[in-house]
């Protein structure tokens, strides 16, 4: 790995993060644990936002593209949050890291009570209601991956995703919590 340098730029990042998945194999805690402490450096680029990684919006959500592995075993992208337009409730069935780039997000974080048996159904609740600005990290671990992202404020916000997996290969879900129902889906983005 690279020594501490003044800057930390997002191809140093990905580099990394490349060498933690070939040193860690499957061990997805030692990933998180090992990549947290360089997200927390990285989502400080200003290089994040060069227009070089910018790619084509998903769902009207612009976002910026920076490795995706040829085997869907790592992505490293950044988001944008329009204000006024959160996530659905959604899990991504794979391990992650999002890190704040810039503005504030509310991420609310779910835990599922129920054992999944009726399809369709499902009980959460909140676990973590939170407001994050720049600099804020959280690992997502499954079955404890299911949150909610939104912008505060009348700016937009900014994450970094690093995530075990692409997503545009991924089965996973959105829930209803206040319906009590979960979707199955596949590919889709949020």
């Amino acid at each position: 790995m690279r020594e501490p340098a003044s800057t930390y730029t997002i191809e140093d990042f990905v580099a990394d993060a490349r060498a933690v998945m070939a040193e860690c194999g499957d061990d997805r805690a030692r990933v998180i644990e090992r990549l947290r402490p360089l997200v927390e450096r990285v989502v400080r680029d200003e290089r994040l936002f060069d227009e070089r990684y910018r790619a084509e919006p998903e769902n009207g959500r612009p976002r910026h593209v920076y490795y995706r592995a040829p085997d869907g075993s790592l992505q490293i992208y950044m988001v944008e949050f329009a204000p006024g337009q959160p996530t659905p409730v959604h899990d991504h069935v794979t391990w992650g890291i999002i890190g704040v780039c810039r503005g504030k997000q509310r991420t609310t974080r779910y835990r599922r009570l129920d054992d999944g048996s009726q399809p369709g159904r499902a009980v959460l609740e909140v676990i973590e209601d939170t407001v994050l600005e720049q600099g804020a990290v959280y690992p997502l671990m499954p079955p404890d991956d299911i949150h909610r992202i939104e912008t505060v404020g009348a700016e937009p916000s900014y994450s970094l995703h690093v995530l075990g997996a692409d997503l545009s290969r991924q089965h996973r879900h959105i829930f209803d919590p206040e319906r009590g129902t979960v979707e199955a889906v596949t590919g889709r983005t949020m």
